[in-house]
């Protein structure tokens, strides 16, 4: 991937309706995706040279993704829609994650976390953890 901007990498929640619409959550400082693949070790040792060296085997196992970012919200609308799956029972919305230059992930993620807070001499400041919940998509730019 070529040099971007940060300020385009884009945090968007969708509304939850049949016809899902999707709004920037805020104007986020900083922000991060992981992807971990768990391996589940299925090292052998071999049958016929048991004291000999073994390699390592192992077969895919856990996927997840995780997206974290902290900042403003844009607008109540973005703040309200955030909170409300936050507190939500079950804390799931789908989310899309826009990479510039490189792709969107897109899919059902957990809100883990969300911080407000706020200093004397500046604006209310939030940072939110998501947590993938099922397969995530990405679509190449």
């Amino acid at each position: 991937m070529a040099k971007q901007l940060g300020r385009s990498f884009l945090l968007k929640v969708g509304d939850g309706e049949a016809s899902e619409t999707f709004t920037t959550v805020a104007g986020i400082n900083s922000k991060s995706i992981t992807i971990n693949n768990s391996a589940i070790d299925v090292t052998t040792p071999d049958a016929t040279t048991p004291g000999g060296h073994l390699w390592a085997q192992s077969l895919g196992g856990l996927k997840a993704v995780s997206v974290s970012g902290d900042g403003i919200f844009l607008d109540d609308a973005a703040e309200a829609r955030l909170n409300t799956v936050a507190l939500a029972a079950d804390a799931v919305a789908n989310f899309q994650i826009l990479v510039p230059h490189f792709g969107t992930y897109a899919g059902e993620f957990r809100v883990t976390s969300i911080e407000l807070g706020g200093e004397t001499e500046g604006g209310v400041t939030f940072s939110t953890s998501l947590e993938s919940n099922g397969t995530i998509a990405f679509t190449p730019e």
